[in-house]
């Protein structure tokens, strides 16, 4: 494959039918062949295949090994005309990462291939990587929305925009790749990914999780353990291990070695699979033979660690001027020719001196620029360099450098303290911030703070850099740059403000019972000096104590910080209110909570900015707890709505799980979907907290509606993600699994799971029986299990809680209760009366059908067979209708056992029950109105995905147009 004639015309491409804007769903796309980008930079090369290209045979290039990497790549590369995908491979240096590359571009056939390199030296120039990948394909910029156009352009420094967007730029870079893939297929292969910066890591691994329906595959190689942990969570991911025996002698023999030679056997076990090490030990015997070396003389075994032994022989052969100009190559990590010339000749050098190097293959050409041969030969090199030298090196280097990278020199070159280059990587970290490259900001920050003399300057830079890497999405940064900035903190003010993020930090990072001690501590440390901050962190401390089961507390801290805030304004007095108002709402003082949280609500209506929008967010979420759920819709509806047009996802997690609360009663496509999505997002951000809150809901909708195996799947998983760090979530897990073993006619194990959950909540001091939707369960599996009393007691808890909240749940699931305890058929029919007046004020199906079971199993056990048959009908309709399997069969032997033979008929699911939860995000956004094109601005999809999904919505729901889908999916309660 000739990477640098940009000629040939690919074959194989096929025309793909994506719906219009329009509606409709005929149409065919042409494939046109794509006018092909010059070579940008070094690093990237755009370039269609030749037809007549053969496949790569046995020889020096040829993969050994490697059987299930090939079938990795073979699956992506050959699917590539139809749909994409995304691959990382990872593995320790000279494991053969960048020969599988190799093979994948040998492979693709009829599609474009586009290189991009991480370098270490442009780790710290934000979307270096990014503009590599995104500027041979500009002629697409064109085709996005102006809002991600002017974002990746100005990350890019196309176009002088202040603080892009991060999410639009990763929204832009995906509508860019799907823009080109739609014109030909398009291979994105990313090597050396551990070296790219932060910035560029963040959007390829959102455009990597969106792929699947494009026509882009990217394949990412990284090393082991480094800087790519949110990709590897991302998307399929393969381990590189090192080769077998046999496939080291494999890789011997193609040196010229075999099993009779006994330094080749000790090749092999020196190697431990590498290949890099095995050919370069290899290299460096038959070196040492040339040279007319006993048999016996292993001088070519080098000590020390592995890879130093495959090169350090090979160094030591140099003349002294290469081995001072390789320095230069090791510090300036693939350093331009031009640059290098002039860094060379500031210390006596000349370029001449690397040509030793280069004809002991150390060193390459490549692009304009030169490199060492393998990224292991640098920490060699610099290892072998004395400290004073490589410091020289970094001035020279330098010297004939510009911009942020000079400035990275001089902070290498420094020996210690320098408050002039900290205070030039504080002026790059605060123009990375105006550019949202916060990921590239952050290590900005923190290397000025290792840069300052003065104490105070350190915290103070400790703290931006923890505050940027926080919104920046990599929070243990965060959190560890919290502690050192504490270390170095004299200012009580200060020590408080990095004391909330910390605790913030902690409360994502899924360990809400430090946040809370942390943020209670720091609070009480500050008070005296400072009421308002005082007050901010109690507020802070609310969440996580919640979390941590500490409802109790929760109540206490959140009263101590309306006590503080007391006399203030604005948006600090709104947040002690809201925090004071939930909790009030959890420790069952539903009705004073009610009051305040409306209040508060019409406070901050049409308020701009994240805070207030955050504020609303968490007032709504107050209000489903007090049975406003209507109202908490409506308002988390638009918040949604907001953060979707904005660009804004950060808080999308927690915003989705609350609207799923709210639609777990009567919407469960819905609810499902926002859970689902949630998840994907809280994983994205690392946040561990919104991760096992999004896994317990889902386990309870598996649950509800008979899906045991993933029921129990899914709070396996949240075991071990959040193990029992998460006391808060413990008892929702242990809801879900009782829920589905009543369910699944196991009324021992559900008692044993639903006691555990109710004897949690009340150690919590969790009284509010919204949050406890499986209380009624307890009540039936105690009487199925011969526990009358412990079903009585928990119909007087009910009652109990009705009276005190005056919710309709509780009285609803009361009345149930007294159905099943009935002595008589009249007191059932009574208690159903009860029941279905209570249904009537809020919309719960499946729990007013668990009634109406109820109620029929019971008078059926009285001898009433035609009483029992109406509410038994009723309920297996209602199960049937929204999916609950195991309670719509249930219901189905009850009715017959009444002596109704007739099949019921009608209510069957509806058709949206066939959609996946993202297909019914995605219908739902073109059934509120959006075009295509908003809709993949708001779901942060590309429009190729968007159109994909649409296909598969129209087909399964019969519809032909965007007007029968409104219809639809109005008449299934998803929209209007």
């Amino acid at each position: 494959m000739n990477e640098t004639a940009m000629t040939g015309v690919p074959v194989g491409g096929t025309a793909r039918d994506p719906i219009r804007g329009s509606g409709d769903v005929s149409g065919d796309l042409e494939g046109n062949r794509p006018a092909l980008a010059g070579t940008h930079g070094p690093y990237c090369v755009v370039f269609p295949p030749a037809p007549d290209e053969a496949a790569p045979g046995p020889g020096p290039v040829a993969l050994v090994g490697r059987h299930t990497e090939r079938e990795l790549v073979a699956g992506l590369v050959d699917a590539l005309p139809h749909r994409g995908g995304a691959l990382l491979l990872s593995g320790e240096p000279g494991i053969g990462k960048s020969m599988v590359l190799r093979h994948a571009a040998a492979r693709c056939q009829g599609a474009q291939v586009l290189r991009a390199c991480g370098v270490e030296s442009e780790a710290v120039l934000p979307y270096a990587v990014l503009a590599d990948v995104l500027l041979p394909l500009r002629r697409h910029f064109g085709e996005l929305p102006s809002a991600q156009r002017r974002a990746v352009e100005g990350c890019l420094a196309l176009t002088d925009v202040a603080e892009p967007n991060l999410y639009a730029v990763c929204a832009g870079a995906l509508g860019v790749l799907s823009a080109a893939g739609e014109a030909w297929p398009l291979l994105v292969l990313i090597d050396d990914l551990h070296w790219a910066d932060p910035s560029s890591r963040q959007v390829l691994q959102f455009v990597a999780r969106r792929l699947a329906t494009e026509r882009v595959a990217l394949i990412m190689a990284t090393r082991s353990g480094q800087a790519a942990d949110g990709i590897r969570e991302s998307v399929p991911h393969a381990v590189l291990g090192p080769l077998t025996d046999d496939e080291c002698w494999t890789l011997l023999r193609r040196q010229s070695l075999d099993r009779a030679d006994p330094a080749a056997g000790r090749i092999v076990r020196l190697a431990h699979g590498n290949p890099l090490v095995l050919v370069e030990y290899a290299a460096a015997l038959a070196r040492n033979r040339a040279a007319g070396a006993e048999p016996w003389d292993d001088s070519w075994e080098a000590p020390g660690p592995l890879v130093d032994r495959a090169w350090s022989g090979q160094l030591r052969l140099l003349p002294p001027r290469s081995r001072e100009a390789l320095v230069y190559v090791a510090a300036g990590q693939t350093p331009q020719w031009p640059l290098l010339q002039q860094a060379l000749a500031s210390g006596g050098l000349t370029t001449a001196d690397l040509d030793a190097a280069e004809a002991a293959g150390l060193v390459r050409m490549r692009d304009g620029a030169c490199e060492l041969r393998h990224p292991v030969l640098r920490p060699v090199v610099l290892g072998q360099c004395a400290t004073v030298r490589r410091l020289e090196v970094y001035r020279r280097l330098a010297a004939v450098s510009t911009g942020e990278l000079q400035t990275w020199y001089l902070a290498a070159a420094a020996p210690g303290p320098d408050e002039s280059v900290a205070a030039r990587l504080v002026s790059d970290a605060r123009q990375a911030r105006q550019r949202g490259a916060l990921a590239a900001a952050a290590p900005a920050w923190h290397r000025a703070a290792e840069l300052s003399p003065d104490p105070a300057d350190a915290a103070r830079r400790l703290f931006e850099a923890a505050h940027d890497a926080f919104y920046g999405g990599t929070t243990r940064d965060a959190a560890g740059w919290c502690d050192q900035a504490l270390s170095h903190s004299r200012d009580p003010l200060l020590t408080a403000d990095i004391e909330l993020l910390r605790g913030q930090a902690c409360t994502w990072l899924g360990d809400p019972g430090r946040a809370h001690q942390l943020l209670v501590g720091a609070a009480r440390a500050v008070e005296s000096v400072d009421r308002a901050r005082a007050s901010r962190l109690y507020g802070a401390a609310v969440v996580p104590a919640t979390m941590d089961g500490q409802m109790r507390d929760a109540c206490h801290i959140a009263a101590r910080c309306e006590e503080l805030a007391d006399g203030t304004h604005g948006e600090r007095r709104r947040h002690a209110a809201v925090m004071r108002a939930r909790a009030q709402a959890l420790g069952g003082d539903v009705g004073e909570a009610r009051t305040a949280l409306r209040a508060l609500l019409e406070e901050t209506r049409g308020l701009p900015g994240p805070e207030e929008r955050q504020a609303t967010m968490e007032i709504a979420q107050g209000l489903s707890w007090t049975g406003d759920g209507d109202l908490a819709r409506r308002v988390l509806d638009t918040v949604i709505e907001a953060m979707r047009r904005d660009n804004c996802p950060a808080l999308l997690p927690y915003a989705l799980l609350a609207r799923c609360e709210v639609e777990m009663w009567s919407r469960w496509p819905m609810a499902r979907a926002d859970a689902v999505e949630a998840l994907r997002w809280a994983a994205e951000f690392g946040h561990l907290a919104m991760t096992g809150y999004a896994l317990v809901q889902l386990a309870r909708l598996d649950a509800l509606r008979g899906d045991f195996t993933g029921c129990r799947e899914r709070v396996a998983q949240y075991e071990r993600w959040c193990g029992s760090r998460l006391r808060g979530l413990a008892l929702f897990a242990r809801g879900a699994l009782g829920t589905s073993a009543l369910a699944a006619g196991d009324p021992e194990a559900a008692r044993a799971h639903l006691e555990a959950a109710f004897a949690m909540a009340d150690e919590m001091g969790l009284v509010n029986p919204s949050l406890m939707p499986w209380v009624a369960d307890l009540a039936e599996a105690c009487l199925r299990t011969g526990g009358r009393e412990g079903a009585v007691a928990v119909a007087d808890w009910l009652r109990e809680r009705d009276t005190a909240t005056g919710l309709a749940w509780p009285a609803a699931a009361h009345a149930r209760c007294r159905v099943m305890l009935a002595r008589s058929a009249e007191e059932a029919a009574d208690w159903l009366a009860v029941a279905e007046c209570v249904h009537a004020r809020k919309e719960m199906p499946f729990e007013a059908a668990r009634t109406r079971l109820a109620a029929g199993e019971v008078l059926r056990r009285f001898r009433r067979p035609s009483a029992a048959r109406e509410p038994l009908l009723l309920a297996q309709r209602t199960f049937t209708a929204i999916g609950a399997v195991p309670w719509a069969v249930r219901a189905e032997a009850e009715v017959a056992a009444t002596g109704h033979r007739t099949a019921v008929h009608g209510n069957e699911p509806p058709p949206v029950a066939l959609l996946t939860p993202q297909e019914l995000q995605v219908a739902r956004a073109i059934g509120e109105g959006l075009s295509n094109v908003e809709a993949a601005a708001s779901l942060f999809l590309s429009r190729k995905t968007i159109e994909a999904h649409l296909t598969r919505v129209y087909r399964k729901l019969g519809v032909r147009s965007r007007s029968d889908l409104a219809r639809c999916l109005a008449h299934a309660g998803v929209t209007g």
